[in-house]
């Protein structure tokens, strides 16, 4: 077994954590300040408060078991919902991942509720609050605890999320452990409102740039940036039918044998969407031979024109992608922007993981059918997405932001680092 990612991880009061990198260390803590826990936890984890907390840290493998302390006390068993010891015995039960507070590599606590603490335990982001309801002051730390703990449904019940791919992936096929590496469930991929959004994007010194055009897609299947090998470290999201989210080492849903109990798909949070009238941000495919390019940003500014030698009223706007797939269909200085309902392309698991067999024309989705421009057909083929609410929003994304833009063409600079807005959602 791997030893884990966590050393020496000792929790102080509710959310307040201290690290000591060695024995060494531990000895000096009153001299020396602790190194945060961030520098070390590489993936997002879930943390389990109580009499006894445990941290489950997605691994290559498994779902690894720590205590506090760091010491490896088991496994988590996805099947079961349950945390095992080396010995197989049960340790804790009914235990829903998606209840649970996220430790993020960025130093943050992420809540069901949607609140957002560092590790200091300061708030980032207040919880959501109905609003039908009274303002109520956020929950304690024992509240949530008490949340988080409580009797879990299975796995199959938990809520999905889904990637797109059109990728060499598809060919892959994984280990039957279902393990996370790159752990975003539903809750931790929620937008943080209480920062201001990113609107100066720095060009990249000799980076990629040049003038292109926008194609569309939304196929479904597993990304080539979900895979460790492709992305390394950071590989994408990924999620199964009930957009709750997965980790790499499940298989591409759009393979043959795959289930759909089985296999991962896109997410829906990586749907594009709109900052204001003249931002926005997304994911796209680029050429296969590009593959090396997972998690870079590009910036493209529109200049109004489309593939076909027509306008589209886009002029000046702007939209950052950021890359998590590659196409064996994509040409240089193409990018196949993720848009749901923008066609399948050369392949489709779309059946299997929202139960639509058909979203429009295989190239092109649902704009092809209705004609580049015709925002009043496309908006009435989104509703086809109404039981997937981002969906419906990112295909209608097209019809009002991109003003039913059909390939619409774009300088596209290269970023040096890419925005808070889609870090988030990667």
């Amino acid at each position: 077994m791997k030893s884990p990612f966590f050393k020496c991880l000792a929790l102080a009061g509710a959310l307040i954590f201290a690290w000591n990198c060695s024995e060494e260390a531990s000895s000096e803590a009153s001299t020396q300040e602790p190194q945060q826990p961030g520098e070390v936890v590489f993936v997002e984890s879930w943390l389990i408060e109580g009499d006894v907390s445990y941290v489950i840290i997605p691994q290559a493998d498994a779902y690894v078991v720590t205590d506090i302390a760091g010491t490896q006390v088991g496994l988590f068993d996805p099947a079961n919902n349950a945390i095992i010891d080396m010995n197989g015995e049960l340790i804790m039960g009914n235990i829903v991942l998606n209840d649970l507070p996220v430790m993020t590599p960025e130093r943050t606590i992420k809540y069901p509720n949607g609140m957002v603490k560092d590790f200091n335990g300061n708030i980032l982001v207040e919880p959501n609050i109905p609003a039908s309801s009274e303002t109520l002051p956020p929950p304690s730390s024992a509240e949530v605890v008490q949340q988080s703990s409580a009797t879990v449904k299975s796995s199959a019940d938990a809520p999905a999320s889904s990637s797109s791919v059109k990728s060499s992936s598809s060919a892959k096929s994984s280990s039957s452990v279902k393990s996370s590496s790159s752990v975003k469930s539903s809750s931790s991929v929620k937008s943080s409102s209480s920062r201001s959004t990113t609107t100066e994007f720095k060009v990249k010194g000799g980076g990629h740039q040049g003038h292109g055009w926008g194609t569309r897609y939304w196929d479904c299947c597993k990304p080539h940036c979900a895979w460790p090998d492709n992305a390394g470290d950071n590989p994408s999201s990924t999620c199964d039918d009930k957009m709750n989210s997965l980790g790499p080492y499940f298989k591409n849903i759009c393979e043959n044998n795959v289930s759909t109990s089985d296999g991962a798909g896109v997410c829906d949070f990586q749907a594009p969407w709109a900052a204001n009238d003249q931002l926005a941000f997304g994911f796209a495919a680029v050429p296969a031979q590009d593959g090396g390019k997972c998690g870079v940003c590009f910036l493209l500014t529109f200049d109004g024109g489309d593939h076909q030698g027509g306008g589209n009223g886009l002029n000046g706007k702007k939209m950052v992608i950021m890359v998590s797939n590659i196409g064996g269909d994509v040409q240089q200085g193409q990018f196949d922007l993720m848009i749901p309902g923008g066609g399948v392309g050369m392949f489709n698991g779309c059946g299997k993981q929202l139960g639509i067999n058909s979203m429009g024309s295989q190239y092109g989705g649902y704009l092809s059918e209705c004609g580049g421009g015709n925002k009043g057909c496309l908006l009435d083929k989104c509703k086809q997405l109404s039981k997937f609410p981002k969906l419906q929003a990112g295909c209608e994304f097209l019809a009002n932001w991109m003003n039913a833009a059909d390939n619409p063409t774009f300088k596209f600079e290269e970023l040096e680092s890419c925005p808070w807005e889609l870090k988030e959602k990667w």
